[in-house]
Formats: structure tokens, C-alpha cells, sequence
């Protein structure tokens, strides 16, 4: 049974000891809107390196966004959505659940405009030879560019980027929430991986909102990160943060706590408030008030 038609959850023995870890990526290495051999390649080499196993879980599945669908891919997969299949794959092989596409994860379902021109500032920061690069040369390249991008984006204070950065982490709000709601329906002791591919800058506008409260060394508490550059910057291709979902025998939901995939980037101990993603979901709903897709 798909986990996120599981029975009802009113049912005592449902949302018991229930863990769902959501492991939200960038996708991986592409030329053009579509993946590159190297960036498949990166991508099985994270679930390998995670540690995770299929005999960890009871249901793997991947989701993720459908943006520029591959026509040459057998399922024509955008490089969002391939990527978190690829994970799941690399994870459950055949024993992995169908692959669905999440339109909350696809920028191009954002109802705020832009606040910047997002190719014009990446291609600005590409060398004039990126076209002559080798392919190893071309990932270097991208990442700067895709660095200067981000810090741009994070930069922007105006009422419209503001607007804009909410809208996004209301939609990794929503999700988190969607996903805490099917933890209450799942089988007593149930574990499952979700693999959720994006894009960048998406998942870190969540970690700039406030919502995250990560305790320092000394035993205080910091809500959210004030830059980009606190937890590392822009997120590589194939690189991911997990939200791990649980609850304990009586049911109870237990903090939802952040890690992050990258041992580079801040390990300490970190947790998403549910007040502000509640006030977060709320926004990005009202928003998208007139839209079934996601609801």
C-alpha cells in the first residue's frame, strides 16, 4: 500500500513509533534543463554514502518537481524529479514505490513574481569560455555561478523578494506538514524514506525564515540564519537536508529535527518550530487558495 494512502488514523494502533525521513536535494549536475551522466553518477554516490539501507525502511519513494520534462528519459523525468528517483533507485532498486511528481516543489508553480532575473545573473557569472570547458571544468564553473546567484537572491531585501523567499519556504512548509499528517496514518513502528527532488535557492529559503532553531555550543538557541553563508551557502548538485518526522508510542509528535547530508555544513542540533511553519504553510495556502494541485 502506498504510504500516503494508508487507512484511518483514528485507529489506536496507526501514527505509533512512526518515522518518515524527508530528505529534501538540489538536483544533480545538468547541462541545459536536463541531467549529464556525471550528475546521475554524483547522485548514487550520496545514497551510498548516507548509509541508508532498504531493509532500514518499509516503503522508499521518491517525489519531486516536474519542471522541463526529458523527452529522451523513459519516463521524461525533469532533472528534479530523476534525481530523486535516482536516490530511491540507488536506495530500494525495484522495491521502490512509484515516483510521483509534487508540483509544491516546482518554482514555476510560484504564484510571487520573481524578484530577480535569475538566468541573466547566473549567466553573468559563467566564464565566456564555459562552452569550451570540459565537462569536469564546467562543474566548477556552475557551482561559482550558482553561488553568486544564491547570495544574490539572499541579498535582496525588498517587499517583493521577501514575499517572494516566504512564498518558497511556505511550500516546503506545506510539505513538511503533508507528511506529518500521513505519519498519523501509517502502521504502528512504520519507517520511510522520502527522497525530494528540487532546486536551488528553494530548500534554503526555508532555513532563512526563522523556522529553524539550532542550539550553539554554549547551550543557547538561534532561530533561523541571518546569511546564506552561516550554513554553507547555495547547496551542491545531488546534495540534501533531512527533516526526520516521528512520533513515540503514545502518538505524540516529536520534534522535527534537521540534519544536513554535508558534514562541511552546521552539525549541531537543529529543529524546525512548528508555530512558524504553521504561520509559513498558512501564507503559502493563502496564496495559492484557488489552487487544487496541492491541497
Amino acid at each position: 500500500m502506498d504510504p500516503e494512502h494508508s487507512p484511518n488514523p483514528e485507529v489506536q494502533e496507526y501514527g505509533k513509533d512512526v518515522t518518515i525521513l524527508l530528505k529534501i536535494m538540489r538536483h544533480g549536475d545538468r547541462e541545459g534543463n536536463f541531467l549529464v551522466d556525471f550528475g546521475r553518477a554524483t547522485t548514487r554516490q550520496r545514497a551510498q554514502e548516507s548509509g541508508l539501507k532498504k531493509e532500514d525502511f518499509d516503503a522508499v519513494k521518491a517525489i519531486g518537481s516536474p519542471v522541463h520534462p526529458n523527452p529522451d528519459h523513459p519516463k521524461q523525468f525533469g532533472r528534479a524529479l530523476e534525481t530523486a528517483d535516482i536516490y530511491a533507485d540507488e536506495i530500494a532498486g525495484e522495491e521502490k514505490y512509484v515516483t510521483r511528481a509534487r508540483q509544491v516543489l516546482n518554482f514555476e508553480h510560484l504564484k510571487t513574481p520573481s524578484p530577480y532575473n535569475h538566468q541573466a545573473v547566473y549567466k553573468a557569472a559563467l566564464p565566456t569560455n564555459f562552452d569550451q570547458l570540459s565537462p569536469e571544468e564546467k562543474v566548477v564553473a556552475s557551482k561559482h555561478a550558482q553561488t553568486v546567484t544564491t547570495e544574490h537572491i539572499f541579498s535582496l531585501q525588498t517587499p517583493e523578494a521577501k514575499k517572494y523567499k516566504q512564498e518558497i519556504a511556505g511550500a516546503f512548509a506545506f510539505l513538511i506538514d503533508h507528511y506529518r499528517k500521513v505519519g498519523k496514518r501509517l502502521h504502528a513502528h512504520s519507517r520511510v524514506l522520502y527522497s525530494a527532488g528540487t532546486h536551488s535557492p528553494m530548500p534554503e529559503f526555508l532555513l532563512l525564515q526563522e523556522a529553524l532553531v539550532h542550539r550553539n555550543p554554549d547551550g543557547t538557541e538561534t532561530r533561523g540564519f541571518q546569511t546564506g553563508a552561516e550554513f554553507g551557502g547555495a547547496f551542491d548538485p545531488s546534495e540534501a537536508m533531512t527533516i526526520n518526522i516521528a512520533t513515540n508510542d503514545n502518538r505524540e509528535e516529536q520534534p522535527l529535527r534537521v540534519t544536513f547530508d554535508n558534514p562541511e555544513r552546521p552539525q549541531e542540533e537543529m529543529y524546525l518550530d512548528p508555530v512558524k511553519l504553521e504561520e509559513l504553510k498558512d501564507f503559502y495556502l493563502q496564496l495559492h487558495k484557488d489552487s487544487e494541485s496541492e491541497k
